[in-house]
């Protein structure tokens, strides 16, 4: 019973060994006396091509770039090698001038990433959207952009072209929390998620301050806190409703120094499909 149970890992190692290298594989070319048979082979990164000579007479294998060689071949000798990256190599036969072939290699599958600039923005405001894509890169290769904003169905966006680097970017100025996600050839980027701070304003004429928030929301009905800031982090002090047109006049008592103040709008004050807003900081004196 004790060496079954060894055997169990022994054999699930084995196993995982083979998959393991079971996603490389081996092509092979055979040369004869008139020629590489198949002239032209297709293989993909990671895979291996090994060449055996059918014929009577020496032959070796040389990349006409220099990449590789084989020793001399004797009649049904072979010489493999694997081939680390894309692009087309040919070759030729040093001791048949005359013979020719040539081995694609073709990439692995082609990916698209995006990244935003900021993860959230202020109402009004604009987030770059920018990532790359691979596999064989040239300039103008098309990128669309999709948005889903919140409460709402997916659309096409924009759209451009990368650089010759790869890379590309868009300008996306959100007006409620919207995903993205880019789309080049078959593949799609992951899915990108910026939300949307309502703009809170704060002023002060006079004696009177004012209040206004801009989202696509109207906040009649809703309120901020003005805060003061302390040694020890904000204080609110006052809670201000807004009418209907999502603005507020009010008066404070201040203390006689000068003393700084900002607005504050919760998350459930500023609605579904926005997080919390903050104004500018006004220093008053009292």
């Amino acid at each position: 019973m004790r060496s079954r149970l060894l055997m169990l890992p022994l054999a699930l190692l084995a196993a995982m060994l083979v998959a393991a290298t079971a996603g490389a594989g081996t092509q092979t070319v055979q040369i004869t006396k008139s020629g590489f048979t198949p002239a032209s082979a297709t293989v993909s990164v990671g895979d291996t091509v090994t060449w055996h000579n059918a014929d009577s007479a020496d032959h070796q294998v040389v990349a006409n770039n220099g990449a590789f060689a084989s020793p001399v071949l004797h009649a049904d000798q072979t010489w493999s090698y694997t081939f680390q990256s894309a692009g087309k190599w040919t070759y030729h036969d040093a001791y048949a001038k005359t013979h020719f072939g040539s081995v694609t290699v073709n990439g692995p599958a082609g990916a698209v990433t995006l990244d935003t600039s900021s993860p959230t923005v202020v109402y009004g405001s604009s987030a770059t959207l920018s990532g790359s894509v691979s596999n064989q890169l040239t300039a103008g290769e098309p990128v669309t952009l999709t948005a889903q904003a919140f409460g709402k169905s997916v659309q096409s966006l924009d759209a451009t072209t990368t650089s010759a680097s790869g890379t590309y970017s868009f300008v996306e100025s959100p007006t409620i929390a919207t995903t993205y996600q880019s789309h080049w050839r078959t593949s799609d980027s992951r899915q990108v998620t910026v939300a949307v701070a309502p703009r809170v304003g704060f002023g002060l004429s006079g004696r009177l301050f004012t209040a206004k928030v801009t989202s696509d929301l109207s906040y009649g009905g809703h309120y901020v806190w003005v805060q003061r800031h302390a040694s020890y982090g904000w204080i609110s002090i006052k809670r201000v409703y807004l009418g209907s047109s999502s603005t507020a006049r009010f008066s404070l008592r201040l203390p006689h120094r000068t003393t700084t103040l900002r607005l504050y709008l919760t998350a459930g004050q500023a609605g579904a499909g926005y997080v919390t807003g903050v104004s500018r900081l006004l220093a008053v004196r009292g």
